[in-house]
């Protein structure tokens, strides 16, 4: 092994020279204030069965990827070999696996955990990692990476069955809320409305989420993973046209995309307005939804709809990042309804997909969550409600596909009625989510 890369390994890990204690080098990884992920618990400390795979947690920048592995390696009690894969000497040594494990045997002569931060940097991502399973010499693999072409371009086809993909996504209302359920049940509620309004403007970054100065750290975030990744990772030829598409999508937030006119407003093709939209979604910046398709004739079948992954984000965009009462707000449908949208990306299970529904004459329903069976209804509705009352368009979508359950979720009405023999369940905003959630469930 060079000398300068076993240097950098050591200073990467200083636990293998006993500077200090493995069970410290982690925690010294860790946060103070530390969020538990809903991850960490339900899917990646699962034992997973035979050949060890790939790890892989995905997602957009400053989510709290590594963080949560580190977490991962508190709880089981294990210090991992970190690899810091920006590195170039880095991903220079993870260029041949089998050079790489003559090294790493000669330097751990006991079998530990392999944690490579941001992996879409290396050259061949997909067939080191995929060398490293078949060889069977490794413990455990964990991968961190945005989730960008670059990632899955290197990694879906060579890591094809050996390789589980997490993705984690900024904290949802269900974890940062977490820490209030020992709280007696009416100063739980209080904290959590409070936690919802701060999630409703500032999204659920973890540095903004934590921040006294939380619009500066959003435009610092624009700044760093949106328009500078655009352009050296992505290449991005017009970074203005680019800049003006993210506007453009905040300010239409949930509406049908008029390709021709994003195209028009941008000054740029189709094809590159078509190339930028999957770049923001391969980032989980934004989410497109496709329609809701049951086969029949009077469906809208092809146009998607767009929504901010977090709401923090869209708002910074538009100047709308102080904290007021929904109802005072230009954009209060929009918020709201971009919001359970980014709270049931986070908190589906994974074989449920979501979907809107729209009928020829123009009748809508604003989520349709199915996992191939079942299908459940989601209707947002901005305002307080004082009484139940349910839309023609919810009728119409009650009658043509008979839901497990409609959910009108509004500010203030909690009560369950019945209508076309279906059950139809209000509920207020800050408890909706827990609410859909628990009837996905097996």
């Amino acid at each position: 092994m060079d000398s300068d890369l076993l240097q950098r390994i050591l200073f990467l890990n200083p636990w293998l020279k006993g500077e200090v204690s493995s069970r410290n080098f982690v925690s010294s990884n860790i946060p103070e204030k530390y969020v538990q992920r809903s991850l960490e618990k339900e899917r990646l400390e699962a034992p997973l069965a035979g050949k060890p795979k790939v790890r892989m947690i995905i997602g957009p920048r400053q989510a709290g990827k590594s963080t949560l592995a580190w977490k991962i390696f508190q709880n089981s009690g294990q210090s991992p070999l970190f690899l810091f894969c920006e590195d170039m000497l880095i991903r220079s040594w993870c260029r041949e696996v089998i050079p790489f494990l003559h090294d790493l045997k000669e330097l751990l002569p006991e079998p530990v955990p392999l944690f490579l931060e941001e992996a879409q940097h290396l050259t061949e991502a997909g067939l080191f990692l995929k060398g490293l399973v078949d060889l069977g010499s490794v413990k455990e693999i964990w991968v961190t990476g945005s989730s960008s072409f670059h990632l899955q371009d290197k990694t879906r086809e060579s890591l094809a069955g050996r390789a589980l993909r997490h993705t984690l996504l900024p904290f949802s209302l269900e974890e940062t809320a977490a820490s209030a359920t020992s709280l007696p049940p009416l100063l739980a509620m209080d904290k959590r409305r409070a936690q919802l309004s701060r999630h409703l403007t500032y999204g659920g970054y973890p540095e903004v989420w934590f921040s006294a100065a939380p619009e500066k750290v959003l435009w610092d975030l624009i700044q760093a993973f949106i328009l500078r990744d655009a352009s050296d990772m992505f290449h991005v030829q017009y970074p203005d046209a680019f800049r003006r598409l993210l506007k453009l999508l905040a300010f239409d937030t949930g509406n049908l995309l008029n390709m021709s006119n994003l195209a028009q407003e941008c000054g740029v093709n189709r094809k590159t307005v078509q190339n930028y939209l999957d770049i923001l979604e391969e980032t989980h910046i934004i989410r497109r939804i496709l329609p809701f398709q049951a086969g029949k004739r009077s469906e809208v079948t092809r146009t998607p709809k767009c929504y901010f992954v977090d709401n923090g984000l869209r708002n910074v965009l538009l100047g709308l990042t102080s904290e007021m009462d929904i109802l005072e707000r230009p954009d209060t449908g929009a918020l709201v309804e971009n919001w359970v949208l980014s709270e049931l990306l986070k908190n589906l299970p994974n074989r449920w997909s979501v979907h809107y529904w729209r009928s020829t004459s123009k009748a809508e329903m604003d989520f349709v969550l199915s996992d191939g069976q079942r299908i459940i209804a989601v209707e947002v509705k901005a305002g307080r409600m004082a009484q139940p009352s349910v839309s023609r368009s919810a009728r119409s979508f009650l009658e043509a596909y008979a839901p497990l359950m409609l959910f009108v979720v509004n500010r203030t009405l909690d009560t369950t009625t019945t209508l076309q023999a279906r059950p139809v369940r209000f509920v207020p905003l800050e408890a909706a989510i827990p609410e859909i959630i628990k009837h996905t469930s097996d």
